[in-house]
């Protein structure tokens, strides 16, 4: 009996501690056991969490550049929209500040009114702004992609439901610096072919290296940097992409870019995946696009035969450099 009642004693001392932490950061900590993927944070990632909540509550400084040297957008949902203020926050702190960082919301209800986090980062910079409705997951982009048929500065864009290190944007930024005719990703998979064939997209591995290849993939999840010229092209191609790619914003831009001649490499030698967002992955795609096998189709409407031919042929050097 004494050791049951010890029992209950620790499990209500947890619950309380996960409550009082959860009031101290403004983020929900409940276990969520139909998430499609873990979101469970560590304490170290609690601790950073309650600093950007402290900077969200109590900083001035400006969330923009007016010398930053590229454009960070991202998108929100549902109930995401009380949560996405830590991703851009995480941004926010980087070493380095975008020329202008931009919320597209995908309904206008999200906005009455607006959480006051987000609030707080508007007084700051942060420009948040309506997309047309049924963009879905490509409101993450194409908003400020149709905004001009020419680009100036290169998009740099992000999940809402990450925590990005301090270094995320300069990165980037510097690997565009340095090759700024390619697509850079911090997470890139590598795609696989088989007799001519792309295999299914749950058969990929995580690229390594960073050279670059028409047979790697950029994943927006860890955030990438696309190059004007890219921006252009998707500008071009217009909202072809509701109809080949509804779900798959990462699809649409991967086959736009190879299709144009652009190559996609990974920033660091190992793929990246920053944490999530405590109680961010009971919604989401992963379950529709990977365990539903939804992105292989996705993928097959928005590829030409030329661009799976390019895809392949490069496929064949990476196995080679490999086995070699």
């Amino acid at each position: 009996m004494l050791e049951s009642a010890l029992r209950g004693a620790r499990k209500r001392w947890r619950s309380a501690t996960r409550r009082a932490a959860a009031r101290a950061i403004g983020v929900p900590l409940d276990e969520h056991p139909t998430a499609a993927q873990d979101d469970r944070p560590s304490g170290a990632l609690v601790r950073e969490i309650a600093r950007l909540r402290l900077a969200n509550l109590t900083s001035r400084r400006a969330v923009s550049d007016p010398a930053g040297e590229t454009v960070v957008t991202m998108t929100t949902h549902g109930e995401r929209i009380r949560l996405v203020w830590v991703a851009l926050e995480s941004i926010a702190r980087g070493e380095r500040l975008p020329r202008r960082l931009v919320l597209f919301l995908d309904t206008p209800e999200l906005a009455r009114p607006l959480p006051a986090p987000l609030r707080r980062l508007q007084r700051r910079g942060l420009e948040i702004l309506p997309a047309e409705p049924g963009l879905r997951v490509h409101a993450k982009y194409w908003p400020h992609v149709a905004s001009t048929a020419r680009h100036e500065l290169p998009l740099a864009v992000g999940d809402d439901d990450m925590v990005y290190p301090r270094r995320w944007l300069r990165v980037l930024v510097d690997a565009h610096r340095a090759r700024p005719e390619l697509v850079h990703g911090f997470r890139v998979h590598e795609m696989q072919c088989e007799d001519g064939a792309i295999r299914p997209y749950h058969l990929w591995m995580p690229a390594s290296g960073t050279a670059p290849s028409f047979a790697h993939f950029g994943t927006g999840v860890s955030g990438q940097i696309l190059p004007t010229a890219l921006l252009d092209r998707l500008h071009e191609r217009g909202t072809a992409f509701l109809e080949r790619a509804p779900h798959a914003d990462d699809i649409w831009i991967n086959a736009t870019a190879v299709g144009m001649g652009v190559r996609t490499a990974q920033v660091e030698e190992q793929a990246r995946n920053f944490p999530f967002v405590p109680a961010t992955q009971a919604t989401g795609l992963y379950r529709l696009n990977v365990a539903g096998r939804e992105n292989d189709r996705q993928l097959a409407r928005s590829l030409e035969p030329d661009d799976v031919a390019r895809i392949c042929a490069d496929f064949a050097v990476l196995r080679a450099s490999r086995e070699g």
